[in-house]
C-alpha cells in the first residue's frame, strides 16, 4: 500500500514537472510576440483599428535577466507607413513624466496631423511602457492624490504635510505588494530592453527613437545599451544621462526663476509694471504661509466646491509647474500680487481632472536612476528657502522623493548603468527651451560629452518643450533630421522665437 502511494506521488510530481516545462516553453514562445486585441480607449476620428493602425499586447519579462520568471503586459500600437516606399526604420515615440501615457499623448497627435508628416515615409510604433496606463500593472498612486485633496483646505507645515504623504505612500506600497508588483522592476534599463525586444519581434532591425522630457532618459538607455539598433534619436526637452539630476533639480529651478527677475528688472516695460518683483514675491510667499488666501475650487466632474488654502509653499509649487509651460512668469506673479488668482484657480481646477498619470513609475525611475542623496546635499539659496521648500515637498521635489525612497525601498541602478561607458556615435538631435526650469544650459556640455554626433538647439522664448511651444519650427527640423541624420537641420526658423515679456492679463 505504501509503495503504491509512493508511486502515485512520484507520478504526480513527474506530470507537474513536465507541465511546468511545457508551460515554460509556451511562455518563452509568447515573450515579445504581438497579440492583437480590442483597443481599450475611444479612437480619434480617422483611426480605424485593423485598417490604418493595429493595437495589441506584448508579454515581456519582469526582469530581462530572468526570462522564465514573472511577466508584464505592455500595450503596443502600430501605425503602418502610408507611402509606397516605406523606410525600414520606424519611429518609436516616448513622452514625458515619467508617467504620462504614450497612448493618450501620441495617438491623438498622430490622428490629428502628426501622422501626415511621418507616416508617408515610415511606420510609427507606440509602446505603452511598463507601468503606464494601458499596460499591466498600472502604477498610479490614487492614495497620494486622495491625500493631497484631503489637505487642500488646510494650511499645514512641512512636517505635517510629509506625515500625511508618508501614510499615503505606505498605503500605496501595501497595495502594490498585494497585487504582486515588484517596484524595483520599473526602471529605464528594463524599459530599454522591452523596446529592443518588441522591435525585434515586430521585425525591425533598426529604428529611430523620439523622447520628450523624461522620455529622453528612456532614449539614452536604448542608445547606451542597444547602439546598433538606433538609427537616430530626437530629444525634445532633452535631459542628459546624469546621476546628479535630482541634486541639481531644485537649484536649476531657482536659477531659472532668478533669471526671470533679473531680465524683468532690465526690461523697461516689465520693470515699470512690476518694480522690485523679486523682493515682493519672496515677501508674498512668507506672508501667505502666515496668512493663506482661501480660494474656492469647483471640481469639474462632480461640481463639488472645495476650499483651497493658498499658502506660500503652494504658490511656489504652482509657479514652478507653470514654469514648464509659460515664460510669462513676471506676469503670473504680478497678477497674484494684484490679488488676481484666476490662473491659480484654473490650474487647480484642471489638476482635479483625472489624468491617469503613473506617478508610481515616475518615483521608481527617478529613485533608481539618481543614486543616494539627502536634502543637505542640495545646494539651496537661503534667500529662496520657502520657494525651494514648496517645490521639494511636491511629487516632483527632492524631499518627497526621499520619503518615497524610504518607504518603497527601490533598488538603485549600478552607477555604471546610468552613464555612457564611452561617447556614443548615434546621431542625436536635441531641441530645448532657453527658459527650461529643469534643463539648464550647462547640461548641453554633458550631452555633448556623451554624444559625439549631437546637434543641440536652444529656442529663445520657449520653456520646457520646443516641440509643444515652437512646433512650426521644431517639426520641420525633426523631419529634416529623420531624412538625413548625418547633418544638422536648417535652424533659421528659430530666429522667429524671442522672449517678449507681457505686463497685463491678455484675457
Amino acid at each position: 500500500m505504501k509503495n503504491s502511494n509512493v508511486l502515485v506521488v512520484i507520478s504526480l510530481l513527474l506530470i507537474t514537472f513536465s507541465y511546468s516545462l511545457l508551460r515554460g516553453q509556451d511562455l518563452d514562445h509568447e515573450i515579445g510576440n504581438f497579440r492583437k486585441a480590442v483597443c481599450p480607449f475611444s479612437l480619434p476620428t480617422g483611426l480605424v483599428q485593423g485598417e490604418n493602425f493595429e493595437f495589441g499586447y506584448v508579454t515581456v519579462p519582469e526582469f530581462h535577466n530572468n526570462p522564465n520568471g514573472k511577466t508584464l503586459e505592455l500595450a503596443v500600437a502600430i501605425f503602418p507607413c502610408s507611402g509606397e516606399n516605406p523606410a525600414p526604420d520606424p519611429l518609436v515615440m516616448n513622452t514625458a513624466g515619467p508617467g504620462k501615457s504614450n497612448m493618450d499623448n501620441f495617438i491623438p497627435q498622430i490622428a490629428g496631423g502628426l501622422g501626415n508628416y511621418i507616416l508617408p515615409d515610415r511606420d510609427i510604433v507606440i509602446i505603452e511602457l511598463r507601468g503606464l496606463r494601458y499596460s499591466k500593472p498600472f502604477l498610479m498612486c490614487h492614495e497620494i492624490a486622495d491625500a493631497e485633496r484631503a489637505m487642500m483646505g488646510q494650511n499645514l507645515s512641512t512636517p505635517k504635510t510629509m506625515a500625511v504623504l508618508r501614510k499615503a505612500l505606505k498605503a500605496s506600497k501595501k497595495r502594490f505588494n498585494r497585487e504582486g508588483v515588484d517596484l524595483s522592476a520599473f526602471n529605464n534599463v528594463e524599459t530599454a530592453s522591452d523596446i529592443a525586444l518588441i522591435m525585434s519581434k515586430l521585425g525591425y532591425e533598426q529604428f529611430n527613437i523620439v523622447g520628450s522630457s523624461a522620455g529622453t532618459l528612456v532614449a539614452h538607455h536604448v542608445i547606451r545599451d542597444y547602439p546598433d539598433r538606433v538609427r537616430c534619436a530626437i530629444l525634445d526637452a532633452g535631459l542628459p544621462l546624469d546621476p546628479e539630476l535630482k541634486i541639481n533639480y531644485v537649484p536649476s529651478i531657482v536659477a531659472c526663476l532668478k533669471n526671470y527677475f533679473k531680465e524683468c528688472s532690465l526690461d523697461h516695460v516689465c520693470d515699470s509694471a512690476y518694480p522690485h518683483l523679486e523682493e515682493r514675491f519672496l515677501k508674498l510667499i512668507d506672508d501667505l504661509n502666515e496668512d493663506p488666501v482661501m480660494l474656492l475650487i469647483k471640481d469639474p466632474l462632480s461640481g463639488e466646491k472645495l476650499d483651497y488654502a493658498l499658502n506660500g509653499y503652494r504658490l511656489s509649487s504652482y509657479l514652478f509647474m507653470r514654469m514648464f509651460y509659460s515664460t510669462q512668469i513676471p506676469l503670473l506673479i504680478g497678477n497674484v500680487l494684484d490679488g488676481d488668482y484666476r490662473d491659480v484657480v484654473n490650474y487647480l481646477t484642471n489638476s482635479l481632472v483625472p489624468n491617469y498619470f503613473a506617478d508610481g513609475l515616475g518615483f521608481t525611475v527617478f529613485i533608481s536612476e539618481t543614486g543616494n542623496y539627502e536634502v543637505s546635499d542640495i545646494d539651496l539659496d537661503p534667500t529662496y528657502q520657502v520657494f525651494s521648500e514648496g517645490v521639494m515637498r511636491t511629487g516632483l521635489g527632492g524631499r518627497f522623493w526621499l520619503e518615497v525612497d524610504k518607504k518603497w525601498k527601490i533598488s538603485k541602478l549600478d552607477a555604471k548603468r546610468i552613464q555612457y561607458p564611452e561617447p556614443s556615435d548615434v546621431p542625436v538631435l536635441v531641441l530645448n527651451g532657453k527658459y527650461d526650469p529643469v534643463i539648464p544650459v550647462k547640461y548641453d556640455k554633458v550631452m555633448k560629452k556623451n554624444l559625439k554626433n549631437c546637434y543641440i538647439y536652444r529656442f529663445d522664448g520657449v520653456p520646457h518643450s520646443a516641440f509643444d511651444n515652437a512646433t512650426e519650427c521644431a517639426l520641420p527640423m525633426i523631419l529634416q533630421f529623420l531624412h538625413d541624420p548625418s547633418k544638422a537641420p536648417d535652424s533659421r526658423c528659430m530666429e522667429n522665437y524671442k522672449q517678449d515679456y507681457q505686463v497685463k492679463d491678455m484675457e
